[in-house]
């Protein structure tokens, strides 16, 4: 009788030293990927970081530069540390009839040439000739009054208190309502507002007590510099602002032109 023997199969695989091979093959692969996925994921949320810093940086700047412009005829002034910009803004404006303001007489009365004012409320006040000069300089009072008339579509306006001390050359008035401030607060990292608050006959040093509103956050430069026109009919106020977050660095700078015909 023969007997037959099934030859048992040979099962093939993988070695230890292959399976270390590929081990450390993909690790490597593994890792060059993650270099390249991080890095890509960086440069995306740094530049997302940018355009977010550019986009509020020139916010802020616009907003600032819009103010700016409307400030009253030689009542810019930027502090000695170039920290903060203080102005006082127009609300409302025209010409005055020459022969109804009597500049000689106190707790007078004109009559508006052309469209009326708008709107005036209690605590408006009225700017003739604001040079900015001794003797006529608004901070030092010399160019502003109360307004005694309120309203809508005014006419006629009052005012009370001394005579002017000059007459406009072109016949022009202001009603005003109180100074702004525009203050880097680098110390909290802002750009802070102050506004309506009243017209100070000195600048002040500090704002202790005074509520801002926040203009832009973020902020680690920030400076203003003033330079005043040839014969003061014109200004430059340059504003530099820059905004850091999540690695994104954003650096602006804004020349505003300011109008100083009175």
């Amino acid at each position: 009788m023969r007997r037959e023997f099934n030859q048992p199969k040979t099962i093939s695989g993988f070695t230890l030293v292959e399976l270390v091979i590929v081990i450390v093959v993909m690790a490597i692969l593994g890792g060059i990927s993650v270099t390249f996925i991080k890095n890509s994921i960086l440069a995306y949320v740094n530049s997302e970081a940018y355009y977010e810093l550019a986009d509020r940086a020139d916010i802020s700047l616009r907003r600032m530069s819009r103010d700016i412009r409307n400030a009253l005829p030689n009542s810019v002034w930027v502090s000695a540390d170039n920290s903060y910009v203080e102005f006082v803004p127009i609300k409302a404006g025209g010409r005055y009839q020459q022969d109804t303001l009597d500049f000689a007489t106190a707790n007078d009365s004109f009559n508006v040439l052309g469209d009326s004012v708008p709107s005036v409320v209690a605590g408006d006040q009225l700017v003739i000739y604001n040079l900015g000069i001794e003797g006529a300089d608004v901070y030092a009072g010399d160019t502003i009054r109360s307004l005694t008339s309120t309203g809508s579509n005014l006419n006629t306006l009052s005012f009370s208190g001394s005579a002017f001390p000059l007459p406009s050359p072109g016949s022009r008035f202001y009603v005003v309502n109180g100074a702004v401030f525009y203050v880097c607060d680098l110390a909290n990292r802002r750009l802070l507002m102050y506004s309506n608050y009243a017209i100070p006959s000195a600048h002040p040093s500090n704002f202790a007590g005074l509520t801002p509103s926040i203009v832009a956050q973020d902020v680690t430069g920030c400076s203003f510099t003033y330079t005043e026109g040839v014969m003061q009919h014109s200004g430059v106020v340059t504003a530099q602002l820059e905004l850091s977050k999540n690695g994104g660095v954003v650096r602006l700078v804004n020349l505003i032109n300011v109008v100083n015909s009175p």
